[in-house]
This record gives structure tokens, C-alpha cells and sequence, in this order.
């Protein structure tokens, strides 16, 4: 994925970015229909009048600015519950409903539309054609408008609601997840091996975390002096000043300008970005299945589908890595990036959930069955992270639940799927 991409990405969690090119798609019609008197026959067959265009736009002007203010109301409440009920980080997935988006662009670029072409009519004087071409959009915006807030009836109702965000969540989870590039190492090699000693360390100079890596500027610069770079961190990791970003070994000569070049490559913000960090996707769902197994909420039925959904996205992992070749994967040989280990991924996707579910029986069931279903399809390597963590939390519930028949059932289980 390169950095165009990848902001391109980042941009379309915008609201403001659709309802924009559409006002600009509204305000440029405007203008065609100017021009249009210069385009058409000179009888212009269809005759509509300046004093009803006025009219029609001013009520569609006036409706249209209440609709799209409560719509805007009703999109902010949503995020805040969203934030609520889910999560704080949860809100930018959420913001990338196209649905939401494209309502709202029909309200807005409608309105917009609407007082651009009163304004135009008073102050120029518009032709047979350019009123015609005026009214015909104007037909066109009520049709979009009607389809819009039809669908936003249904579309508010769901909007905010805890199942709604974890399916948001899973759908961007899903395409993360279905990326070879991503899971592997972006194209370079993947490896756990530790960076030489013998290599020159090139650190960071502000703090952030690490959101995405151009790794072609990489190559070049690895190409160009005849060596490797060691990326000590992988997408959304947290980065501190003075803290080494890659080691670079090298036969030739090293620029000037190369550390520039390296840091210039590697984009830090203040969040991490669920589009180049599966871990960020797990944890996202973890947080949903903490808050929900909170004593103000208490909702342990939300916590099992989560591991539902956790379940999914591991089998998704392992679906993904086997259905690619790991040498093929590799499109930049001499960058060389840290590996994903199944111990982190079992850890972020259940560790707040067996903490807080510790003394709710369904949930330490629910979680020990989970675990025993990634031994069934993960590798050894999975299979043995999630062996270990079942032992983890089985030695927390053990120590949470109150009854000693709800102790005998968890051993049960864990005897069960461990064995």
C-alpha cells in the first residue's frame, strides 16, 4: 500500500469529504447551466419561469436546511454512543459508513445547490436553457433526497448501536485481515530475527505511532547503498524520541540526507490505524467486550459475540497466510520487518476479556471454547499461545467465581478442550 493509498484510505472516514465533492458537483452545475443558453437552439422549447424557480429553491432551501441540521444532530449522538457503548477508538470505523456519508451529502449538497441558484437567478439573468437545466437538476436533487432519507429511516434506527459498531469494526477487520501484504511484512521479508549489532541505528526525532511505512522508498534507499534495513517495529507500535526506528547494515556509501529519508518514510500520528495493524483490530473488540462486561453494563451476551467475531478474524489469519506463498509475498528483499507472533494476537484479542469476564461463568466457559477452537485450526504455533493463555484464564476465573460448582464446570471444559 503506498502513501497515497493510504491517506486516500484515511480520508474516507471524513464526513466532510463527500458532502464536499457533491456541493462542488452542485455549484458547478450552476455554472452549466449558464453556459447552457450558449449551447442550446435559440427556441428553447421548454419555458419555466425565473419567479418559479425562485420559489422552488427557496422552499427546497429552507426544508433541507432543518433536515440536514437534524441529520447532523442525529450522526454526532450516534458517534457519541458509539463511544459510549463501544469504544472511543471505534468512532473513526464507524465514521466510514458510506451510508451515513452519502445521506448526508444529499442533504447538504442539495441545500447548497438550493441557494447557489437563488443567488444566481437574482444577480444573473439565465436564459430558457440554463433555467430548464436549472429545474432539471432540481428534479434530480428531490429524487436523490427522497431515496436518501428513506433509507436513513432504516439507517438511523441501527445507527450507534453496539451490534452495528462491532459489525462496522468486522467489516473493516475483514479487509485488513484478507491482506497478504498486510498480515506478512508489506512486502518485505518477514523475519524474528533481531537486527545486527554491527548496524547503524537510525532513531526517532518525535513521538507517535508508527501508521504506515513506504516501503519503496526503503528499497531504494537500501539499494542505493548496498544493504538492509531492520524495521524494528511494525505498524502501530507507539515510537519515543531517541528511540531506534530501523538499523541499517550497509557496504556502501550512506547519504547525507539518509536518515532524513528513512524517518520521512515511516508516518507517526497519535493513533493507530486499524487499515495497516491487525493487532489494533483485536483490540478494538476487546475493548467492546471489557466495557460490556463492566458493572454499570454488565451485558455478558455482547462479550461472547465478540469472541464470535475474534474467532472469525483467526480463522480469517490463518486462511489468508495459507493461501499465500511467503517468498512470493516478498516485493522489497532488503527491507526486513518484524513478524506478527500468535502469542501477541491471542493476548490482545482476550486478555481484558478474562480479566473482566473472570467472574461471569458463561463468559470463562465461552472463552475456554474459544480457545480450544483455535487449537482445532490454528498452527502449532497458535495452538500452543492459546494453550498457554487458557491456563491464564482459567487461574483467573478460578480465583473470581464465588461458586465452587461454577469452578467444577470451568475445569470441566478446560479439561475438555485442552486435551
Amino acid at each position: 500500500m503506498s502513501r497515497i493509498q493510504f491517506w486516500l484510505k484515511r480520508l474516507a472516514t471524513q464526513l466532510w469529504i463527500r458532502p464536499t465533492l457533491m456541493s462542488l458537483a452542485a455549484v458547478a452545475w450552476v455554472c452549466v447551466a449558464w453556459f447552457g443558453d450558449d449551447l442550446s437552439p435559440v427556441e428553447w422549447p421548454v419555458k419555466i419561469s425565473k419567479d418559479t424557480l425562485i420559489h422552488l429553491f427557496g422552499i427546497l432551501a429552507s426544508t433541507m436546511l432543518t433536515v440536514a441540521t437534524f441529520s447532523v444532530s442525529a450522526v454526532a449522538s450516534a458517534f457519541a454512543a458509539v463511544a459510549t457503548s463501544a469504544s472511543p477508538r471505534a468512532t473513526r470505523i464507524v465514521m466510514r459508513d458510506g451510508g451515513v456519508q452519502g445521506m448526508l451529502a444529499s442533504f447538504l449538497a442539495t441545500f447548497i445547490y438550493a441557494v447557489v441558484s437563488i443567488t444566481a437567478l437574482s444577480a444573473l439573468d439565465f436564459g430558457d436553457a440554463g433555467r430548464f437545466f436549472l429545474f432539471l437538476a432540481f428534479c434530480v436533487m428531490v429524487g436523490w433526497v427522497l431515496i436518501s432519507f428513506l433509507r436513513w429511516v432504516d439507517r438511523v434506527t441501527r445507527l450507534g448501536r453496539l451490534g452495528d459498531t462491532v459489525e462496522r469494526i468486522m467489516d473493516m477487520a475483514r479487509e485488513t485481515f484478507s491482506s497478504a501484504e498486510i498480515l506478512r511484512g508489506f512486502g518485505g521479508v518477514e523475519t524474528r530475527e533481531t537486527p545486527p549489532d554491527s548496524g547503524m541505528e537510525i532513531r526517532a526525532m518525535k513521538c507517535g505511532y508508527l501508521m504506515h511505512v513506504e516501503m519503496e522508498d526503503l528499497q531504494a534507499l537500501a539499494e542505493e547503498v548496498e544493504g538492509e534495513i531492520w524495521l524494528r517495529f511494525r505498524p502501530g507500535t507507539l515510537v519515543t524520541p531517541e528511540q531506534a526506528l530501523a538499523t541499517v547494515t550497509f557496504d556502501g556509501k550512506w547519504p547525507t540526507n539518509g536518515d532524513d529519508r528513512l524517518r520521512a518514510a515511516m508516518t507517526l500520528g497519535n493513533e493507530r490505524s486499524a487499515e495497516t495493524d491487525p493487532r489494533f483490530c483485536f483490540i478494538l473488540l476487546a475493548e467492546i467486550a471489557g466495557r460490556a462486561l463492566s458493572p454499570g453494563i454488565n451485558d455478558p451476551g455482547s462479550a461472547i459475540g465478540v469472541l464470535a467475531s475474534q474467532i472469525e478474524l483467526f480463522h480469517k489469519w490463518g486462511e489468508t497466510l495459507s493461501e499465500t506463498d511467503e517468498d512470493e509475498s516478498v516485493k522489497f528483499g532488503a527491507v526486513k520487518v518484524p513478524a506478527i507472533l500468535p502469542a501477541e494476537l491471542v493476548e490482545d484479542a482476550f486478555t481484558s476479556i478474562a480479566r473482566d469476564g473472570a467472574g461471569t461463568i458463561e463468559v470463562a466457559v465461552r472463552l475456554q471454547k474459544t480457545l480450544g477452537s483455535l487449537r482445532q485450526f490454528g498452527g502449532d504455533e497458535l495452538s500452543e499461545a492459546a494453550e498457554k493463555f487458557s491456563a491464564v484464564a482459567a487461574d483467573l476465573a478460578e480465583q473470581a467465581l464465588v461458586s465452587e460448582h461454577h469452578r467444577e464446570r470451568l475445569r470441566e471444559v478446560v479439561e475438555q478442550e485442552m486435551a
